[in-house]
């Protein structure tokens, strides 16, 4: 009897040791790891915006300064290194296609000219200097920037031969100018990653083309210094855009 009930014994025991062997050797679930965005790679995109600004006809005193306005929208691409410390250094060009122009005159009896400044096809070349947050990148950026601009003067045939400053009006014209004008842009935008590859952005930019000469002919003015132009032209954008991030 005394032989069974040690048997019985030995039997538990071992039982339980190998139960607390099982449950100390066991292994741990390994920690899950956290990968931080990374904003290193190319891009490609597109965007669409409004656009707002100035041209104005210095070189002639009677010219009224023109508030000009439009929708646009295009295309980007560019690249981005994120360092050690977060900070984004990159570079990006784009092209917007659109139309921020002004169509004045023709309101005015007692005037018969009328015209249009425009803005149409243009483009960066900028940096892009930021700080990334995770999937936060706010930043600055500034650069090279380019324009198709296009000026047109007329005088209304149904009010040729009025008197206008103590000069008759001689004859009806349309003429005008298309110029290639270049400049600086500068600006400041926030861009969110949604995925590892696709990126969403908000962007303004100022762009500042400077003054450029354009030739417009009035032909009740054929000699006249005035007809050579000099126009300063400015813009104001803001854009929301959609890259796609290799």
């Amino acid at each position: 009897m005394k032989k069974i009930v040690a048997l019985l014994a030995m039997t538990v025991l071992s039982g339980q040791a190998f139960a607390a062997d099982a449950i100390v050797s066991a292994p741990e679930p390994a920690p899950v790891e956290y990968s931080a965005f990374s904003w290193t790679g190319g891009y490609i995109g597109a965007h669409a915006g409004y656009g707002w600004g100035r041209s104005h006809d210095v070189h002639n005193p009677k010219a009224n300064e023109q508030k000009t306005k439009g929708g646009f929208g295009g295309l980007q691409a560019g690249y981005n290194w994120q360092f050690d410390n977060n900070v984004v250094l990159g570079a990006e060009a784009d092209v917007s296609f659109g139309s921020v122009k002004k169509n004045w005159g023709g309101a005015n009896v007692n005037d018969p000219y009328y015209g249009s400044d425009k803005l149409s096809t243009n483009g960066t070349v900028r940096a892009r200097l930021g700080y990334a947050v995770d999937r936060f990148l706010p930043y600055v950026t500034g650069g090279f920037a380019w324009g198709q601009t296009k000026y047109s003067l007329g005088c209304d045939t149904a009010r040729v031969g009025t008197t206008i400053g103590g000069c008759t009006r001689v004859g009806a014209f349309e003429d005008s100018n298309k110029k290639t004008v270049t400049g600086w842009t500068a600006g400041a935008g926030l861009e969110y990653a949604v995925t590892d590859n696709w990126t969403v952005k908000g962007e303004y930019l100022y762009k500042d083309f400077g003054k450029n000469g354009v030739r417009l002919t009035d032909i009740n003015f054929p000699t006249s210094d005035v007809n050579n132009r000099n126009f300063k032209t400015k813009v104001n954008e803001v854009r929301l855009g959609v890259n796609y991030k290799f």
